[in-house]
């Protein structure tokens, strides 16, 4: 109630300077493109049909992509960004099933070890150069190399063959999850690749589109601007202008939806549920999360690195409690990191419920006693006491305060302290310079995990080793049926349930929140399957708009 009771008080002081001289939302209103400004009024009616008249949506997101450069910016909106730009060979269905993209068709052998794509005719870049068989080649290696961060999903691919209008990929072995990868695969000029910096100096600010957008301008911590494609391949967009405005605020942003300044947005379940769910003008689509947020270990530290404290910490933590007081109940309490919209997801797996009493028989037994301090030990002929800081996000820091508030609670003094993001990662996660964390991770339609449990995965932060785990990944990558790989996934969900190298404590649903007028925002299943990546501009090229009389 709080939380609902400062962003009420926070609205009402917003409200009052709006009152007066141009500010507050206003103001954050009234930043548009110069070419084809788009009209801010503080009537919410007029605004929509200003925006419905141009085909106009304006996106409001907390933060702005780094680039468009995929081999280099691969933070979350920067991968939002680029799905509007490029298309890779194929494409997600309505169903997270995989469809032709820029390839008409494909064929998979018997064997599973080869792959041939046919490309569609006719394809251009959005400057009119054609997409050649070259440019796949050469995008394929790109993403493949020593420089790419996602070389480990081509590991299995030997060699790349360029045809008259095709590619073929051939294999080392069968690798399940390589057509999910290739959704992901952004397709780039070949001349551009073969430049010494691999095309980073013109990509990272100025993609060549091969879809549906194309970047029109970019003016950093305001907006960027999109327009659709015109040699697009497939239908063109009905949005002729899709703005995305930079409002880091989310109490202005959810004002700015509500007065019609902004027309999409993703949200929060506070600003949803104490402000926004009020707005008659403004509608919910909620789908299903595939991310989780969780509290990470760093196993190669003393206590953490045995089971038994892990799962002790694990009863420590009101996963409920967060999920209603922080979430509104807008998610799920995961028992791993596999989403639960996904077919690989195992409803049967429990894992480690709220009991602060059972927490204590468990160190008691690993040789922990309570006292004044908390719970300490003796080891290796030193006094050990069980306590440590939460390293966090700021955009995160209200989470990791309320486990660290229960962990105290359960007499396990612990602290959180607040860095910056990329040195978050950088710095501490990926050196191992941690205790425990508070960090999510978005997890895609198909579960190969290799990057994150895989004893040499590169963002295997916790320095989880599981040589079963690592076998099963193994299993995973080669089953040639989902129902072999249904039950790979679900002894490996199982295992990760037991062992907790995280506490999972929530995947949050995703909340797209959107004036009446605009819709499309799902469509197909998604409301239960979720979309990819939780990727909140994946129908942007579907989104219209409807006439509304109720304005």
């Amino acid at each position: 109630m709080l939380a609902g009771f400062a962003f009420v008080c926070l609205f009402l002081a917003f409200q009052a300077v709006g009152k007066g001289a141009r500010g507050g939302p206003e103001t954050i209103g009234s930043q548009s493109s110069a070419s084809q400004p788009v009209t801010i009024q503080s009537n919410n009616s007029r605004t929509a049909l200003e925006a419905e008249q141009k085909r106009t949506v304006v996106f409001g997101m907390n933060w702005e992509p780094v680039g468009f450069y995929p081999l280099r910016a691969v933070d979350s909106a920067s991968y939002y960004g680029q799905t509007l730009v490029y298309e890779g060979l194929v494409s997600y269905g309505s169903d997270t099933d995989i469809v032709p993209g820029l390839a008409e068709r494909f064929e998979i052998s018997p064997d599973g070890q080869t792959y041939k794509f046919w490309l569609r005719e006719n394809l251009h870049f959005s400057d009119g150069a054609p997409i050649s068989v070259e440019d796949v080649v050469q995008s394929i290696l790109a993403a493949s190399s020593k420089f790419s961060p996602y070389k480990d999903d081509y590991r299995d691919v030997k060699e790349v063959i360029g045809g008259v209008n095709s590619v073929v990929l051939k294999l080392n072995r069968p690798c399940a999850p390589l057509l999910s990868r290739l959704v992901e695969l952004k397709i780039l000029p070949a001349v551009l690749l073969s430049q010494a910096d691999r095309g980073k100096g013109v990509l990272m600010r100025h993609p060549v589109s091969s879809g549906p957008f194309c970047l029109k301008r970019w003016e950093s911590g305001l907006e960027l601007v999109f327009e659709p494609n015109p040699y697009y391949w497939g239908k063109q967009p009905d949005v002729k202008r899709l703005i995305w405005r930079v409002i880091p605020d989310m109490s202005l942003l959810s004002m700015a939806l509500s007065r019609g300044d902004v027309q999409v947005a993703q949200v929060d379940a506070r600003a949803w549920k104490y402000y926004l769910s009020k707005r008659p003008n403004v509608v919910l689509d909620s789908f299903a999360g595939s991310r989780t947020i969780y509290v990470g270990f760093n196993l190669s530290r003393s206590p953490f690195d045995e089971d038994a404290v892990r799962q002790a910490i694990a009863h420590c933590v009101d996963r409920q409690d967060i999920l209603s007081k922080l979430y509104g109940d807008f998610g799920v309490l995961p028992t791993s990191d596999s989403a639960e919209g996904r077919w690989s997801f195992d409803k049967t797996v429990k894992t480690y419920g709220y009991d602060p009493a059972k927490a204590r028989e468990i160190l008691e037994k690993q040789g922990f006693r309570l006292v004044k301090q908390g719970y300490v030990r003796q080891k290796d002929g030193k006094e050990q006491l069980l306590a440590f800081r939460i390293k966090s996000t700021k955009d995160s820091s209200d989470i990791a305060e309320a486990i660290a508030g229960q962990l105290r609670r359960a007499h396990i003094p612990c602290e959180v302290e607040v860095v910056e993001f990329a040195a978050l990662r950088h710095r501490y996660l990926q050196k191992g310079d941690y205790d425990v964390t508070l960090w999510s991770r978005s997890s895609g339609p198909d579960p190969d995990c290799f990057l994150i449990w895989s004893s040499k995965g590169p963002m295997n932060f916790s320095r989880f080793n599981d040589p079963t785990v690592d076998n099963l990944i193994q299993q995973g990558r080669t089953a040639t049926s989902i129902e072999d790989r249904k039950r790979v996934y679900s002894q490996m969900q199982s295992i990760l349930a037991k062992r907790v190298p995280w506490v999972f404590i929530v995947q949050p649903r995703l909340m797209l929140a959107h004036q009446n007028t605009v819709t499309n925002i799902s469509y197909g299943s998604q409301r239960k399957t979720g979309v990819p990546w939780d990727n909140p501009l994946f129908n942007a090229a579907r989104w219209s708009f409807t006439s509304n009389t109720n304005r």
